[in-house]
């Protein structure tokens, strides 16, 4: 998909009132789309090389430009706005010492926890104001979030269809608990802008599970298509067997 070009000399389009509603809450997201994601693709490659998936790691390193491709068009249009960046927060911060701790799997859960949410707040995000070209950057994020949770899914589901399906299905549990935590986080840090969009908790909360759910069956159908596949595989050895 063909990047866009936001220009950081755009004309001012937001009143005092939208500037002052989503200053502090997109410096947040901004901060979190730009990171370089050097463990993970670390890890990426690491796994690449065990599981014989030369396409892995590869896959993983575009996702991250994509995510730090988001990060410019948000730092272009605040600049333009005289919106300044922040250059840390206790979210992120924590988000990335997650990622940063655990293991391939873990890191990968995390971060599609944060993609998860990102699409209810970039929908909250283009109401909240007026402006043409943050309307048309969150249009762009949300397509982009779309693609990623499809890839995210099939990621997942291939990094964790070795573990036993009664181990899966504890790991999605504890996945949901840990979104239903990072929803309130959220929206304790970004209420104003939810508010401005017309959201409530519960509609914001209600909203992000079925985005959790259709994720859920998007990971859950890639990990049964992976064991056809494979199946497939083995019959084709054992038909080949004989002849050998």
């Amino acid at each position: 998909m063909t990047a866009l070009h936001v220009s950081c000399n755009a004309a001012v389009q937001l009143t005092d009132r939208e500037r002052s509603t989503i200053t502090s809450s997109i410096q947040q997201f901004q901060l979190g789309e730009g990171s370089k994601g050097q463990r993970l693709l670390e890890r990426g490659q690491k796994y690449g090389r065990l599981a014989n998936d030369p396409l892995f790691a590869g896959t993983l390193e575009i996702f991250i430009q994509e995510e730090q491709q988001h990060s410019r068009y948000l730092a272009a249009f605040m600049e333009s706005q005289s919106i300044p960046l922040a250059r840390r927060h206790w979210v992120d911060t924590v988000f990335r010492k997650l990622r940063g701790l655990a293991g391939l799997e873990l890191s990968l859960t995390v971060l599609v926890t944060a993609e998860i949410i990102a699409v209810p707040y970039y929908r909250a995000l283009r109401a909240a104001t007026g402006s043409p070209i943050l309307k048309m950057i969150c249009t762009r994020i949300l397509e982009d979030e779309a693609s990623h949770l499809k890839f995210q899914a099939s990621m997942l589901s291939r990094v964790t269809n070795r573990r036993l399906a009664v181990f899966r299905r504890a790991l999605s549990r504890l996945h949901g608990l840990f979104l239903l935590g990072t929803i309130l986080v959220v929206w304790i840090e970004h209420r104003r802008v939810f508010e401005a969009a017309g959201y409530t908790f519960r509609q914001f909360k209600i909203e992000t599970l079925n985005e959790f759910g259709s994720w859920n069956k998007l990971r859950q159908d890639s990990a049964k298509l992976a064991v056809v596949r494979n199946g497939s595989g083995l019959n084709t050895l054992r038909r080949a067997e004989p002849g050998t």
